[in-house]
């Protein structure tokens, strides 16, 4: 009697023990663990324009001290392609995925060379973007309910930003900016800080202009808050 018991329990115990094999395999399947980065290199010589969708994932742009461009992200698929005198960026979409996406704050890092004088086109929907020492020509940035936050290092940029429901924060570093500013949201807060003639101003809107207005601002939201510092 005692031998088959032992059997009986000996047998819970292997099942408990594979089951959890089992459901640790699945989980280890829907994460993204931080291992080495992936990096894509690309020549910028004749490039005019880089767009970037990154869907879901976080999105950090880094202007650099090179000539090329570099993509880095961790245990991710990344389709980097290079069309005529354009560069496209985007990630990859998983067909299947097998237990739950557990985000570990993995993001897609984009290492720009600071003299690209072409057009940076930002596609997302739920990520954010963030910058570190941007020194772009042009950027445009095209958001569901991701925030946006751009942060320069020397001001000379054209700037065009639209959300639904993120926040846009951004960060001229300049002291006299030489700007045309135009800021629109349906429901949320606009803050100005930097110093600039306004020429229209309403609970709704801004529009104002430093100086010769050389570099064009434009930021539009659905409910996100606005800052210009």
């Amino acid at each position: 009697m005692d031998f088959y018991k032992n059997l009986f329990l000996r047998g819970i115990k292997m099942k408990k023990y594979l089951i959890t094999i089992f459901l640790s395999m699945i989980l280890l399947t829907g994460c993204n663990f931080n291992q080495e980065e992936v990096v894509h290199s690309i020549d910028l010589d004749g490039i005019d324009t880089i767009y970037i969708d990154h869907g879901s994932e976080n999105v950090h742009l880094i202007s650099v001290e090179q000539s090329n461009l570099e993509v880095l992200h961790s245990n991710k698929n990344i389709d980097v392609s290079e069309k005529a005198n354009e560069v496209s960026i985007s990630m990859e979409k998983r067909i299947f995925n097998i237990g739950p996406k557990i985000n570990l704050n993995n993001q897609l890092i984009v290492k720009i060379s600071k003299d690209f004088t072409g057009k940076v086109i930002i596609n997302g929907t739920s990520g954010n973007v963030t910058s570190e020492d941007l020194e772009t020509t042009n950027i445009e940035v095209n958001e569901k309910s991701g925030n946006v936050t751009l942060d320069f290092k020397d001001f000379h940029s054209d700037v065009n930003i639209t959300t639904s429901s993120g926040n846009v924060v951004v960060s001229l570093n300049t002291i006299q900016p030489d700007i045309e500013l135009q800021t629109k949201t349906a429901s949320g807060l606009q803050t100005i800080t930097v110093p600039i003639d306004i020429e229209k101003q309403n609970d709704k809107s801004i529009e104002g202009k430093a100086n010769e207005g050389i570099y064009f601002i434009g930021i539009k939201t659905a409910s996100g808050n606005i800052s210009i510092r």
